[in-house]
């Protein structure tokens, strides 16, 4: 009976170091099997070393030109909330005496798009100082004069006497330049893949360089909306690829601070501080070369900002990404094991090999899967709608009746404690249910905002 207990027990232990050896030997070839990314790699090299610290400090300038190049054509295409008819004849009176005699009134104001249809000169020689409402009323003649007060300085739309007839002739650039938007995703979308991220950094800042240096120039609606394209095909790439690249590099604890402090501080600063920019020089043609000019800084960025190390991957250079990812180890002050240099190297080129057999796909895979489908028709949903309600806000502040400036300023700055918020409890909360609710939330105030008096 002992024996054959202790042959049983004996055998059960076998069974499961058997067992055991078997799981191990699993594991170790599930261990083997598992590819060793880049996000592996970066906790060995630091994930947010003095290196990255940099690089974070490098999206400044181009926080300040995806700002500037989105928001400046609210400034040159602004105008004053009174203008009315201009009249030669009468240009030794006082603005307030030309008004009396030749602008018709209507709702306790002047008309801004019509006049009396008289003959001024005879008006004058018989002394007559105030109009008669039952003169015949026409269209402006001979342009406009403006009421500088509210906005102190002349803009492309008040140079052209884009109002009344050709008031929708501002919407209609805006238009034109989002066009561009579109078309630079595509083109330097394209060119990020092919050439890399610094190739299309650099190209998207120098086409939206030469459309705001050039719309200083125009003097045409045709002209002024053909700069504006392309000054729209640099937003918003223009900051997009660095702050792709940045955060590539960046450790994945990091991430969601430098995905949202990099908005929340570089981006709400340059947005608040360009309506001050914008009266500082008081003249749109200087405001497009002030916020246009920058860019040209971008030439400098291969000299400072290393390529995507994951392109370079994708590329099959990936000796080169290894030389990459020794600066940062440099840089930060760390020391990797060879070891690991070579186990990225050996994984990244079976997973090359792999999509090499694999290559054939398209947009339209996105669609193929329901899956895949649900998740792209819902991010093209949501991002309309995110678009659609922050470019509507940002639009219509000067709808207030407050000071534009200032009120833009104010919007502006709201952008600090909701990205501030976000890097704090996104990771605790998720996306999924934030999304959800700061668009709910957003939706409910911008229904309730539609109730606030013109000028409250």
């Amino acid at each position: 009976m002992v024996p054959t207990l202790t042959a049983s027990y004996s055998n059960k232990a076998f069974t499961v170091d058997a067992q055991n050896d078997s799981d191990r030997k699993k594991s170790d070839k599930v261990k083997d099997e598992t590819p060793f990314e880049f996000d592996d790699l970066l906790p060995h090299i630091g994930e947010f070393g003095i290196y990255q610290k940099l690089l974070f400090l490098m999206m400044i300038p181009f926080a300040f030109f995806v700002a500037w190049v989105y928001f400046t054509q609210i400034f040159i295409t602004i105008n004053p909330e009174e203008h009315w008819c201009w009249i030669p004849e009468l240009e030794n009176l006082t603005v307030e005496d030309r008004k009396l005699l030749a602008i018709p009134q209507s709702n306790g104001g002047f008309d801004k798009c019509s006049m009396y249809n008289i003959n001024f000169t005879d008006i004058l020689h018989q002394g007559i100082k105030i109009a008669d409402s039952s003169w015949e009323k026409v269209p402006c003649k001979n342009g406009w004069e403006y009421n500088f007060t509210d906005v102190p300085y002349k803009t492309i739309a008040s140079d052209l006497d884009w109002v009344c007839d050709q008031a929708t002739l501002p919407t209609l650039a805006q238009a034109i330049f989002f066009g561009g938007a579109i078309l630079g995703g595509l083109v330097f979308g394209w060119v990020a893949d092919r050439y890399g991220r610094i190739p299309a950094l650099v190209g998207t800042n120098m086409v939206g360089f030469i459309g705001g240096i050039a719309t200083a120039f125009c003097t045409t609606f045709w002209t002024f909306s053909l700069c504006r394209f392309l000054v729209g095909m640099a937003f918003d790439n223009c900051f997009t690829m660095m702050y792709i690249l940045v955060l590539e590099y960046v450790g994945p604890r990091w991430r969601t601070f430098v995905a949202n402090m990099s908005i929340a501080i570089f981006f709400t600063f340059a947005a608040s501080v360009l309506p001050w920019i914008a009266l500082a020089v008081a003249d749109w043609k200087m405001l497009c070369i002030a916020t246009s000019a920058p860019l040209i800084i971008s030439l400098l960025t291969p000299w400072f900002v290393p390529e995507s190390a994951r392109w370079l991957v994708s590329q099959g250079k990936v000796e080169k990404a290894i030389r990459i990812l020794r600066k940062f180890e440099k840089i930060n002050k760390t020391k990797i094991e060879e070891s690991l240099y070579k186990e990225f190297e050996v994984s990244c080129t079976k997973a090359l090999n792999e999509e090499e057999s694999n290559k054939n796909y398209s947009v339209l895979d996105l669609f193929r899967t329901p899956r895949l489908r649900k998740i792209m028709l819902l991010l093209i949903v949501i991002w309309m709608a995110i678009s659609l309600t922050f470019d509507g806000h940002v639009r219509n502040v000067g709808s207030l009746g407050l000071d534009i400036f200032l009120t833009f300023t104010i919007a502006s700055v709201t952008e600090f404690p909701a990205d501030t918020f976000l890097t704090f409890v996104l990771d605790l909360w998720g996306r999924r249910w934030l999304a959800f609710g700061s668009m709910v939330i957003s939706g409910i105030f911008s229904l309730l905002a539609t109730a606030v008096p013109y000028g409250k």
